[in-house]
């Protein structure tokens, strides 16, 4: 019993993935007392990685909550940062481009044992990995209704024509859209562009198919075989469950075999065609027929936009850490105490004295209580003189001396406890800590799920810093 998931299934589920979150910011929904879900950025880590490399991600639930214990801090991702994704595939000219067809993965032909397949140019059976669209050095994106028999393109298209085009290269284009200049400057990277949402599709773009069927259109014979007998100007009807479909002989060769054709009329509502070469013999045409939904509709679909890009910026004002951090991710749905767009993954020792040296010789030192014996690590020292407060924020992990004592116990700091500040035989002076100064962090640890881990390279932060992430999921 063979069975797959269709590459149409990843590409619903990226949208549904973007459609989860925007309905969580959706007033009327949350009116309704439906929980809404989010998306969370978070970059944990401030240690360096042993030798300084980074190691590969281990997905089990024991990493994750060792991530949680190193989360530093957290910002939301909304529906607006996120966008669907197609590959790069820029316009060369002297490159020859595959052409859009309905049948990609279909058994053309036997011989024997050996089974012949439809394919593209690189031998690609799945639409969404053949080259049958292109982005342009305008980044336009132009979809290849036929590529003159295998022809090399030299003639890059500029149309914006509602109406597929032919160019005097024989390449037949239908534009689809223009990337948008602030989603390309947001969210484009080498080898993925973002598409619009659907809402966003100028209609004028759109071929649309019936509105009362979910068939397609003709806008492309295939000669499969020429025969014999035919003349030009002949006309046949495209057959099938659709209507309408009319296409006619433009040329033959010395036998009368059909060397090329013009449709008439694309016709409508086609789930399958054929044409039916009367007035000569052999002639064998292979109408193509257009996604369902009409061409530029639904462009997610019909390109393969089953890649999201998310968008995140931790500005220069959402967190005072100064410190490093080689882990980056995502939580979905997590449990946090604050009600804002971006969260303290730490947790806060407020004291009641400032620490003697500058600011940035704390980072990843151990903090000690020395009546409970527990213990962390220093994520970032912050003295406020005008205030007069003095704040660590630190972690706990699951490490002995930063977080857990030699009998493998977590234990915690007290308010009013007496505190040493440096590594072992490197502690500073005892330091009291000020009343109710300690605060946990704004998550709880544990809640939701961690959805993608990137383990990297130390990204060096400063107070002042801006950081722009794009991180790409694929469905």
């Amino acid at each position: 019993m063979a069975a797959i998931l269709t590459d149409k299934f990843r590409v619903v589920f990226a949208e549904k993935f973007r459609q989860m979150i925007s309905l969580g910011e959706n007033q009327a929904i949350l009116d309704l007392g439906i929980p809404p879900t989010t998306l969370w950025l978070f970059f944990a880590k401030s240690a360096e990685w042993e030798n300084g490399i980074p190691i590969d991600p281990v997905d089990n639930q024991r990493s994750k909550y060792d991530i949680y214990d190193q989360i530093i801090g957290l910002k939301k991702i909304t529906s607006s940062e996120i966008r669907p994704m197609i590959r790069n595939n820029s316009w060369q000219s002297g490159s020859t481009y595959d052409i859009y067809r309905d049948n990609y993965g279909d058994i053309s032909s036997t011989q024997g044992s050996i089974v012949n397949y439809v394919q593209s140019l690189n031998f690609e059976q799945h639409l969404y990995e053949t080259n049958f669209y292109v982005v342009t050095s305008e980044y336009k994106i132009y979809k290849c209704l036929n590529n003159a028999k295998n022809g090399q393109s030299t003639v890059e298209p500029s149309s914006t024509s509602n109406a597929p085009f032919t160019l005097s290269d024989g390449y037949t284009w239908k534009y689809l859209f223009t990337v948008n200049a602030n989603d390309f400057e947001k969210f484009k990277t080498d080898e993925y562009i973002p598409i619009p949402e659907d809402t966003a599709i100028d209609p004028n773009n759109v071929i649309a198919a019936d509105s009362n069927n979910f068939g397609g259109a003709i806008y492309n014979i295939l000669i499969d075989a020429p025969g014999s007998g035919y003349q030009s100007g002949q006309e046949f009807d495209i057959t099938g469950d659709g209507s309408n479909g009319v296409v006619r002989v433009i040329s033959t060769n010395d036998q009368g075999g059909i060397t090329s054709v013009k449709i008439v009329n694309p016709g409508t509502a086609y789930t399958y065609a054929q044409i039916n070469t009367t007035g000569g013999q052999n002639a064998v045409l292979q109408p193509i027929i257009s996604p369902k939904e009409g061409m530029g509709a639904r462009i997610g679909r019909e390109l393969g936009a089953y890649r999201l890009a998310l968008h995140a910026k931790l500005d220069k004002d959402d967190f005072v850490f100064g410190n490093d951090f080689s882990v980056v991710g995502l939580l979905n749905d997590p449990t946090l105490t604050t009600n804002g767009s971006i969260a303290i993954g730490t947790k806060q020792l407020t004291l009641s004295s400032p620490l003697v040296n500058n600011q940035d010789t704390y980072n990843d030192k151990r903090i000690r209580d020395t009546v409970t014996g527990a213990t962390g690590r220093i994520v970032h020292y912050e003295p406020d003189t005008t205030s007069q407060i003095y704040t660590i924020f630190y972690t706990q992990e699951n490490i002995l001396n930063f977080g857990i004592d030699s009998q493998g116990i977590r234990r915690d700091f007290e308010p009013g406890n007496p505190i040493l500040v440096g590594n072992t035989g490197q502690e500073g002076a005892t330091i009291a800590t000020g009343l109710n100064s300690v605060k946990d962090s704004e998550l709880k640890r544990g809640s939701g799920e961690i959805i993608y881990i990137d383990n990297r390279n130390t990204i060096s932060r400063a107070e002042d810093q801006t950081e722009d992430f794009k991180i790409i999921l694929e469905f």
